[in-house]
């Protein structure tokens, strides 16, 4: 893959990867066995659906309490992905001028397996509240899609960028 296309892939990656932190990601359709219609009736705002963002969600976690789970899902989920495509737009840039990618795209790549973490999480939340009685049911809408497929795109440039020089850097080595 030459250097513009990278860059246009990293730039699509984080497009999407902002689509993902901003867009609705999951929305929760409340319900209550049999008594859901006296509970509609009686308290409506209980039963109303609630959508978040991956970003609503981790600020939800703060305002509950869960300051350690939403840490670790803002690290993993926010930081770290923010934080893997600046290094990779920073090694398209060194590739694209004929140097070596460096150390800290290796380093990335090491680290890269848990970038799939936040996947991870997302997928342990929906079957958690899918597990709710009452016939509560959770509905994934396309900001988990958009995040999804950034994670998937970044990992398709770490296996096209790690390490390697252009071809114009590497024949001028071998001379």
């Amino acid at each position: 893959m030459n250097p513009r296309q990278l860059q246009v892939c990293l730039a699509v990656a984080a497009g999407l990867l902002g689509l993902g932190l901003f867009a609705p990601c999951m929305t929760l359709h409340p319900a209550f066995g049999d008594i859901t219609p006296l509970v509609r009736l009686l308290k409506p705002d209980l039963t109303a659906p609630s959508t978040y963002s991956i970003l609503e969600g981790i600020r939800s976690m703060f305002d509950e309490g869960s300051i350690f789970i939403g840490v670790v899902v803002l690290l993993f989920s926010v930081v770290f992905p923010i934080w893997k495509l600046g290094v990779y737009f920073m090694a398209a840039a060194r590739r694209a001028r004929g140097l070596d990618t460096g150390a800290s795209v290796r380093w990335v790549n090491q680290l890269g397996k848990w970038s799939m973490l936040d996947v991870f999480v997302l997928a342990v939340l929906v079957v958690a509240i899918k597990g709710l009685p009452g016939g509560s049911r959770v509905a994934i809408e396309w900001g988990a899609a958009a995040f999804c497929a950034s994670v998937l795109l970044s990992i398709y440039i770490s296996l096209h960028i790690g390490g390697q020089r252009n071809s114009v850097a590497s024949e001028a080595a071998e001379d």
